[in-house]
């Protein structure tokens, strides 16, 4: 016979409403902890009847560990029944002795006749077996970003000596031959020496910023880049472009825009790439007769908002090959392919792209974008 506090409450209603419950339902009394009733959830999980679940214990329906022991479990209800709500994770073992892991919340309720403490819980094993899961893969996520940034760095560094044995080397053979010149012409008082000096002085600066900038790239990319003026870089390179064509006799054209082209980089970086396509072109056009040579360096406003850098030749055109930027192409018969190759990982890590086309009506175009910048931040 059923004779609780929950069978005399007068809400018929009530009954029906704690069986239709999802969540688990057992009533303890407040003073001695027993079991009063249970909803049809809680009996179905935990596998006995609602008599058989009255005369129980904590240490018949609970896991046998210390945290789940008769004296803590009453201390839990106890602390509801004080308090008027505690919440635990408690975990059942059910009448076939399968362990069931619960997130438990224990209120006072005051009834007509007595104080319970009515306990709500859920199976919560299958949500700890995800966290778990979550928690392994953040943590392998974790490892996985360390390596990647690890071998970021590798890589770079490697880029940073590809970058020194390709770039270093050309401001320093001009330096040696503009000094060997004037040496050559100190016994002679020519005036043209300090014109040399001058020149050697230049290209051994200009190496030097090369170092500085490549060091500061790998150790700190974000810290070293700064909002700039794309026209300005390209000024910037524009005298040693023009040193390098009056050698060949080749004709160089500067078409910048009026308006700023704001872009946020490392200059003496993205001045590497405009010096490499120019010299490249500026090589180009060397073979070809004088009256045909021609070089244009263009910048303007893409239409997609980018700030955008074009190097046009006059020569045999692009070329045919698809890994023209991988460091494996080159067109020059001494040439090693790793400017470009350069150049590429340069404008990509600045989130740019670089690209080769056909000039029309004859030539090669290589153009290059870099995401425009936000002036006021």
């Amino acid at each position: 016979m059923r004779d609780t506090a929950v069978d005399r409450l007068p809400s018929s209603g009530f009954r029906t409403l704690m069986e239709a419950l999802k969540y688990c339902v057992l009533l303890h009394d407040a003073r001695t902890y027993e079991i009063l009733w249970a909803n049809r959830a809680a009996c179905e999980l935990l596998g006995w009847t609602v008599d058989e679940l009255k005369p129980l214990k904590a240490p018949d329906m609970s896991k046998n560990a210390r945290q789940y022991s008769r004296e803590l479990g009453h201390r839990w209800l106890g602390h509801a029944a004080r308090h008027g709500i505690s919440a635990t994770e408690w975990c059942y073992r059910s009448r076939s002795g399968e362990e069931i892991l619960t997130e438990a919340i224990a209120i006072r309720v005051v009834l007509p006749e007595r104080a319970v403490v009515m306990v709500q819980f859920r199976d919560i094993a299958e949500e700890k077996a995800v966290r778990r899961d979550l928690s392994r893969a953040e943590e392998e996520h974790r490892r996985d970003t360390q390596r990647l940034n690890h071998l970021a760095r590798n890589n770079a560094m490697g880029d940073m000596a590809m970058a020194i044995a390709h770039e270093v080397s050309q401001p320093l053979a001009a330096a040696y031959n503009f000094v060997e010149g004037a040496r050559g012409r100190l016994g002679r008082g020519d005036e043209t020496v300090a014109w040399g000096l001058d020149n050697a002085a230049r290209q051994i600066e200009r190496a030097r910023r090369i170092l500085s900038s490549l060091r500061s790239y790998v150790g700190r990319l974000e810290q070293s880049e700064q909002l700039t003026d794309l026209n300005a870089i390209v000024r910037d390179c524009a005298y040693f472009i023009e040193l390098r064509a009056q050698e060949h006799a080749v004709p160089v054209v500067f078409d910048l825009t009026a308006e700023p082209l704001p872009v946020r980089c490392e200059n003496i970086l993205i001045g590497q790439v405009v010096m490499n396509l120019a010299f490249n072109a500026v090589d180009e056009m060397a073979g070809w007769p004088e009256a045909e040579r021609t070089v244009s360096v263009t910048t303007r406003r893409g239409g997609d908002g980018s700030a955008v850098l074009e190097v046009r030749d006059a020569g045999k055109g692009p070329p045919p090959e698809d890994r023209i930027f991988d460091g494996v192409f080159t067109s020059k018969e001494n040439g090693s392919g790793i400017g470009l190759a350069l150049s590429h990982r340069i404008v990509a890590r600045h989130g740019g792209r670089i690209e080769a086309g056909a000039n029309e009506p004859r030539g090669a175009v290589f153009r290059f974008t870099l995401p425009m910048a936000d002036p006021g931040r």
